[in-house]
């Protein structure tokens, strides 16, 4: 059974449903939004229940080429890490929907939204070749700007696009480093990337390191890359804001550490005083700022902006434990 695989395409699945159907009922759309997530949820126990807790390294992996002349390729699969970020993943998406149930302008091209950002975000956690990964990076950009402008307050629209900017421009470093990477080492799989990231010259992998961060950070986010995040948790519908704090800013520190610490360990190493001094300022202004917010949401965003800071101080510490407590 290919679980993975099941589990990252049953939510787009639900997307033609919702969206091919022409008399398909507000109520009916939630109702089978509701059914696939609940279904995409037991599958995830699937991933746990399959997944061998003895062995190290990745597992449940699939694979299959792409375009094999361009080095492109399907390949997913899980570890001690990725599996507990999908479950979560898998686990907040029916809350999401079920946090929805006041919306009632044009249900089911929110709920079609909500389904397609499920896919995307797990397609973060789950994919082993960086271009994949990528993709599936960029694409909930989509989806995530529709939400925050279709179903949002009254400033929406510009939360929105600056939300897509900030993001965007941010993921445009990341898309220059994994290129740069493929041409150095003549692959897009993570696991090969691993194994040879120690045959490139120190300033490239410096610099390759700066480029992965920087994208990162945005998504995260740290300061003084944060300013997107107020305006969309504010103005983000409730079941958006959920996925918004609860599952995106994951997203950036797994990257952090699968790939900032993954691939280069010595720039990490170097770097590790600058992104610590970030994480401390964040932690500091995050937590300062929320003290004296009268709207929840505000509240939410700058309480998560200390709440990364705390997961990245912990990532860039190097020791064992508080690694452990990072990704806890």
């Amino acid at each position: 059974m290919p679980w993975v695989t099941v589990s990252l395409f049953l939510p787009l699945a639900g997307v033609p449903v919702l969206l091919g159907w022409p008399r398909l009922s507000d109520r009916a759309a939630r109702a089978v939004t509701l059914a696939v997530t609940v279904a995409t949820f037991g599958v995830s126990l699937g991933i746990l229940a399959s997944f061998d807790r003895g062995t190290s390294g990745f597992q449940l992996v699939d694979r299959a080429d792409w375009v094999s002349a361009l080095h492109l390729q399907y390949l997913v699969g899980v570890d001690g890490i990725s599996l507990f970020l999908v479950l979560i993943t898998t686990f907040l998406f029916p809350i999401a929907v079920l946090a929805s149930h006041t919306e009632r302008h044009d249900v089911r091209t929110l709920m079609a939204s909500l389904l397609a950002l499920e896919t995307f975000v797990l397609g973060t956690f789950v994919s082993l070749d960086l271009l994949l990964f990528f993709l599936f990076f960029e694409a909930m950009l989509f989806p995530g700007y529709l939400i925050i402008g279709g179903w949002g307050g009254e400033r929406r629209a510009y939360a929105a696009v600056k939300f897509f900017l900030y993001t965007m421009a941010g993921s445009a470093f990341l898309f220059v480093a994994i290129l740069f990477l493929f041409f150095q080492l003549h692959s897009f799989d993570f696991r090969v990337l691993a194994a040879h990231s120690g045959e490139l010259p120190v300033m490239t992998a410096r610099w390759l390191f700066l480029g992965f961060l920087v994208a990162f950070a945005v998504k995260a986010p740290l300061v003084p890359f944060h300013s997107w995040q107020p305006d969309a948790y504010t103005e983000a519908p409730t079941g958006g804001l959920l996925i918004l704090a609860g599952v995106l800013p994951k997203i950036a520190t797994y990257g952090l550490l699968r790939f900032n610490l993954g691939l280069f360990p010595e720039a990490s190493r170097y770097f590790s005083h600058l992104v610590a001094i970030l994480a401390l300022v964040g932690i500091v202004y995050g937590a300062v700022v929320a003290i004296v917010q009268t709207d929840l949401k505000r509240l939410v965003a700058y309480s998560s902006i200390s709440h990364v800071g705390l997961i990245v101080l912990g990532i860039f510490a190097f020791t064992q434990p508080v690694i452990s407590g990072g990704v806890l």
